[in-house]
């Protein structure tokens, strides 16, 4: 912002305006700029909002207890790709399906307590017992607790150890790749492994209802402000941009985490003389990946909250620049505190700009605001993005299976399948209520 617009948009009042009309007026262009200036204060109205029906969804402990599960289901097919043996054949010295003395017990248990660090801090962090009492629950709970995280510490710092002595040091370096991704998308904090508003997706709630106030104090809660000040619109916007990015972030770290830790850090490891299919393995590694991204993203956008962009990006709007030499059209020098209609002409330092949409309270030129704008304004588009996504991915898989001739590769394929078959449901039941309820909200608006 340069240095002193601000101070001259609060200062422009109406008499200026109409001041600026009467020189407008001596020059020739008085009808033409009172036209476009004096209706502006009137014409601004607060966007109506769909109203949201409640729609079922998992609790976080819940949900990462089914990642937990996932994961783990994930690994056990990658070693079933890497160790399957042919026992069935009448000359096979294989007496299982696996090559179980292949495989590293301390790696696998290094990797599944590894990987059970969410769904422990998650039941750490909402697992509170009676705490108004403080009586022999509320102590059995902290206790468990305590227990719980000490086991965990202990079996991994000794499955860590032990793997560090049966492999050389550039095998360990494998176990470590996923800190740069980590320090690439978070920075050098910490704060994102253990707090609970950076782990887990924030409350939605509207602002009236009294449970937004009870849960103030130990939960991060979102929520809406209908009103025409654009100041407290941005500053709104900005807000839940930070939001959106932290979630996305979550979503792409913990995606990678499973799809790495589960699937590709026990190929890393498979003995170099081990012959397996490449193409199969590296499948599945990706297959996991997509698989947990759209799982991730069922949970971390929900309804409720692609609704709450939605509401703040209708407040927002959006600048169109205009292209080309204007001298002669009426327009209006753009002012942070005006709420300004669709269809109106501002002048900027950046140009000459239009607005788009019911009312536009962003800034001219602001790149963050044009994507808000973009993504949300249309409440079922990162929906359809995500539903879309997931169809792609469920008829790939189900082709791949129609294809499959080995016996691991149809247990691989179908399992991977069936989890992303329950993503499938979440987003369909989602798209079709919210559908209903907009289309619902538009007839009954006209």
């Amino acid at each position: 912002m340069p240095p002193g617009r601000r101070l001259l948009s609060r200062i422009q009042t109406s008499s200026t305006y109409q001041s600026g009309a009467h020189k407008a007026a001596n020059s020739g262009h008085a009808d033409d700029r009172d036209a476009n200036i004096v209706p502006l204060a009137t014409m601004a109205v607060l966007p109506k909002h769909a109203h949201i029906p409640d729609i079922p969804r998992d609790t976080n402990i819940a949900f990462e207890m089914l990642m937990y599960v996932f994961g783990f289901f994930v690994m056990c097919l990658q070693y079933i790709n890497l160790y399957k043996t042919v026992w069935w054949l009448q000359h096979s010295h294989a007496n299982y399906g696996l090559n179980f003395y292949l495989i590293d017990p301390y790696l696998a248990i290094f990797l599944c307590v590894l990987m059970s660090r969410r769904l422990i801090w998650c039941f750490v962090q909402e697992i509170y017992g009676s705490k108004a009492n403080k009586g022999i629950l509320y102590m059995l709970v902290q206790f468990c607790k305590i227990v719980m995280v000490t086991v965990a510490v202990g079996i991994l710092l000794f499955t860590g150890y032990q793997v560090l002595r049966s492999y050389s040091l550039l095998y360990c370096l494998f176990l470590c790749c996923p800190i740069v991704t980590y320090i690439f998308l978070f920075g050098p904090t910490i704060k994102p492994l253990y707090l609970k508003s950076l782990n887990w997706p924030s409350l939605v709630t509207e602002k009236s209802t009294p449970r937004h106030r009870s849960n103030l104090d130990k939960d991060y809660v979102l929520y809406h402000n209908c009103v025409l000040t654009p100041d407290i619109i941005r500053e709104e916007v900005e807000v839940l941009k930070i939001d959106f990015n932290n979630r996305v972030k979550q979503i792409l770290f913990n995606s990678m985490l499973t799809a790495y830790y589960m699937t590709f850090v026990p190929l890393c490891f498979a003995q170099n003389t081990l012959f397996y299919d490449t193409w199969w393995v590296g499948q599945h590694v990706f297959l996991t990946w997509l698989s947990a991204f759209l799982m991730l993203c069922a949970h971390f956008l929900p309804p409720n909250y692609l609704d709450l962009m939605h509401r703040c990006a209708q407040h927002l709007g959006r600048w169109q620049k205009v292209e080309g030499r204007h001298a002669h059209v009426p327009y209006n020098a753009w002012s942070e505190l005006q709420v300004w209609p669709q269809g109106a002409l501002v002048k900027h330092v950046r140009g000459l700009f239009k607005a788009e949409g019911v009312n536009v309270t962003a800034e001219p030129g602001n790149s963050m605001h044009g994507r808000f704008y973009f993504l949300f304004h249309r409440p079922l588009r990162v929906l359809n993005w995500m539903l879309v996504l997931t169809w792609i991915l469920v008829g790939y898989q189900f082709f791949c299976l129609l294809q499959c001739s080995e016996w691991n590769h149809i247990v691989c394929m179908s399992i991977v399948l069936f989890c992303n078959y329950y993503t499938l449901f979440k987003l369909l039941r989602d798209r079709i209520i919210l559908s209903k309820t907009y289309k619902d909200d538009d007839n009954g608006q006209n």
